[in-house]
């Protein structure tokens, strides 16, 4: 999942928030420094990525859009599955998606001290272009492949990623339907295996 789904999976708490969004940035057990709460946030993380990578309908849609994307299937449905989040929006959360981006925003901004200086520059890029509500647009989407077919080596393919996820379509918003929710209570129960003071990610 991308940041939109990392975010709503914060469950409105913003230092599980901060851990969520640094975590890519956060190698092997360096989430030890960090306080108990960023560090449950980091460790969710890395168990909705690993549920996500693993979960059937997430391995059939990559396979489905392989011939065309290849190696870059599982960031074209990431990306996408946050299109899907978006769009479904009130179905997943109370409060509209533009109020919830802003409080995204501000929350992460206050913690900014506990970032790794990458985090920080994303960041400052991520509220000034307002990614999280572009999300549910065609343009967002369109831009958010542009971005990333830059940063990565071979990146150029992802720049085909709209027409041929648009083709799947209807292929991609069934299995969302029977992935997110199960996303959902994994998140839940991971959670929920956290024990006070426990920093470790074995747990």
């Amino acid at each position: 999942m991308n940041y939109l789904a990392h975010f709503l999976l914060a469950f409105g708490d913003s230092e599980l928030l901060t851990g969520q969004f640094i975590a890519d940035a956060v190698k092997g057990r360096n989430f030890e420094s960090y306080p108990e709460k960023v560090t449950r946030g980091i460790l969710l993380h890395r168990h909705i990525d690993h549920f996500t990578d693993t979960h059937p309908e997430c391995l059939r849609l990559r396979e489905l859009i392989r011939p065309d994307l290849g190696l870059f299937s599982s960031v074209a449905i990431d990306i996408y599955f946050d299109h899907m989040l978006a769009l479904s929006w009130p179905e997943w959360h109370s409060i509209p998606l533009n109020q919830f981006a802003s409080a995204c925003y501000t929350a992460l901004n206050a913690s900014k001290h506990q970032m790794p200086e990458r985090m920080i520059m994303t960041l400052d890029y991520m509220s000034r272009h307002d990614w999280l509500t572009h999300y549910a647009t065609q343009t967002g989407m369109e831009r958010s492949f542009r971005g990333m077919s830059t940063r990565v080596t071979g990146g150029e393919r992802l720049l085909n990623a709209i027409p041929v996820l648009d083709r799947e379509f209807s292929v991609i918003q069934r299995s969302f339907a029977i992935f997110f929710p199960e996303l959902l209570e994994s998140s839940r129960l991971k959670l929920s295996t956290f024990a006070p003071g426990m920093k470790s990610g074995s747990h």
